[in-house]
């Protein structure tokens, strides 16, 4: 289980097939390696099937439902069947540790590439989706630049650990935020810190150079 799971309502959403692309492999890979959270997911996705199955004309009396209704149609679920998981993908050599839901997005050609900053990076495109998706490899000690966010952000570790303001993070653990306040994500000792991180918007960088490097973050260039 999970110290920082996911916020149940980025659950329902990742359940019932709401989220975009981006948003969708973070919670995705969260699953795969939270199995408390997988479990949550397939309760989720089965209520929603029983309660269209069973799903009438609005009444009163239908919408005073008690939660001893709930308990027993929760009980119902333990008894169904999950659908088999379709094959695992392929993963290029060097990307072992990469979760099932990941490797169908790592082609023969995924390089990490050196990024301004003292971290490596594989951009992510996912289509029909404007978040920025990428997975990120730091080095033990070494941090990001400090920066602050506009839109909302979605990490999941996928191999060590890292430390900022707000906790400790490891393998599996999900963050959203931190929001609007400045933090620097630093690679736990150990191995190399790998994390898939979404963004919504560019961030901001809040350091006495990174002012500097705003515009081009702002343009997608770094």
């Amino acid at each position: 289980m999970s110290r920082h799971p996911a916020p149940e309502e980025l659950l329902l959403d990742y359940a019932t097939g709401s989220l975009a692309h981006g948003p969708a492999l973070a919670v995705a890979l969260h699953v795969a390696l939270d199995p408390m959270a997988r479990r949550m997911v397939e309760r989720l996705a089965a209520l929603g099937g029983v309660l269209i199955e069973g799903e009438a004309p609005f009444t009163q009396e239908g919408a005073d439902l008690d939660e001893a209704a709930l308990q027993r149609t929760l009980a119902r679920l333990d008894g169904l069947a999950v659908e088999p998981r379709p094959a695992p993908y392929e993963r290029p050599p060097g990307f072992e540790w990469a979760p099932a839901p990941l490797a169908r997005h790592l082609g023969a050609d995924a390089r990490w590439r050196r990024v301004l900053g003292g971290f490596e990076e594989i951009r992510l495109h996912l289509p029909g989706d404007s978040h920025r998706v990428s997975l990120l490899r730091l080095s033990p000690g070494r941090g990001l630049p400090v920066h602050r966010h506009v839109g909302t952000e979605y990490t999941v570790v996928l191999q060590g650990g890292y430390t900022d303001a707000t906790g400790n993070y490891v393998v599996g653990d999900f963050a959203v935020g931190p929001g609007p306040e400045q933090h620097q994500p630093i690679a736990d000792p150990g191995p190399p810190c790998i994390a898939l991180i979404v963004i919504e918007k560019p961030i901001v960088l809040t350091g006495p150079i990174g002012r500097w490097l705003n515009p081009l973050v702002r343009r997608d260039l770094i």
